[in-house]
């Protein structure tokens, strides 16, 4: 039976899928890319500036004309002004990097480009930049005036860093967990990892598509990949694609994660793929509290399971 056309006038149930994350175009983004260029204001080098839209891959390019900062790197420095300013909500939109306190110790994965660049120039001593240069070398070690760090066996001492910077380096670690315990490890508490990194956005679990054998040797589990690296002439290998198993393995070493998006054409971030992944360093992350009974400690002291003071909560399914 056909149900009264009245009811056609009434809202249909709202189903909304929220992953995969949604990959519509931004009619802004368009835009921008056939007339060349943005106006807006960079908050690396803290100017008005152009930003230059002369490619669809976003993520790469978008420069500023002042100082050659690209997105990514814009998306990684407006994730570490957030972080400076006390939450994205305290963010000014005139942020940059000169707000940063000069006492701020952060240690970036790269020696190259406009972040790297003005990081420096602003925090002086408070600032550490390494590559990985050479397999042969140990942490700390120097070779043409480039410090060389493994970030799976750093020289760092515990606790000594207020915030570490990698971007797109993590999918080139051979063992991406060793060194995101070894962040862990050097931050000091409260301290964060930002990090950019290729995310799957639509699938959960992430993907090796390298591994090292027995000799240390690469073994390819897929067509090899390599990104232009300042480094090496033939590029650097993926060993990884992250997906949001990525979080839970976070959780696992003791971070409290973030999984942020960016979309802020005024900064110059454009596309749908602005993913910056914050790991903070805290003493007791959010997601070990008991979210049922809050407050409670468990077990009470000199209470067993059946002297429990509340019954078990009843979950829906």
């Amino acid at each position: 039976m056909k149900p009264p056309r009245i009811l056609d006038r009434w809202p249909s149930p709202m189903i909304r899928t929220i992953w995969p994350l949604d990959s519509a175009a931004h009619l802004r983004d368009s835009m921008a890319l056939k007339i060349g260029h943005l106006p807006g204001y960079c908050c690396i080098c803290g100017t008005l500036t152009l930003f230059r839209v002369d490619h669809p891959n976003f993520r790469e390019h978008v420069v500023c004309v002042r100082c050659g900062s690209r997105n990514r790197q814009r998306q990684v420095a407006l994730v570490l002004l957030s972080c400076v300013a006390g939450g994205a909500d305290k963010l000014s939109a005139l942020s940059n990097i000169r707000d940063i306190p000069r006492q701020t110790v952060i240690w970036n994965a790269e020696t190259t480009r406009a972040l790297h660049q003005r990081l420096g120039a602003h925090l002086g001593a408070s600032y550490i930049a390494s590559e990985y240069v050479d397999p042969a070398l140990k942490s700390g070690e120097r070779k043409g005036g480039v410090l060389h760090v493994d970030m799976q066996h750093t020289h760092f001492e515990n606790d000594s860093l207020d915030f570490i910077l990698s971007s797109d380096v993590m999918e080139h670690v051979p063992l991406p967990l060793e060194a995101l315990r070894e962040t862990f490890r050097i931050l000091k508490p409260g301290g964060c990892h930002i990090f950019t990194a290729p995310f799957y956005q639509h699938r959960f679990t992430n993907e090796t598509r390298a591994a090292l054998d027995g000799q240390g040797r690469a073994t390819h589990l897929r067509k090899p990949w390599y990104h232009d690296d300042p480094i090496r002439p033939e590029g650097a290998l993926v060993y990884t694609i992250f997906a949001p198993e990525l979080l839970c393995q976070l959780e696992e070493i003791g971070f409290e994660p973030r999984l942020c998006r960016l979309y802020a054409p005024f900064h110059g971030i454009l596309g749908d793929n602005g993913i910056v992944i914050l790991a903070r360093k805290v003493l007791e992350p959010s997601h070990r509290q008991d979210w049922v009974f809050p407050g409670e400690s468990w077990p009470l002291s000199g209470v067993g399971a059946e002297g429990a003071a509340h019954p078990p909560p009843v979950v829906s399914g």
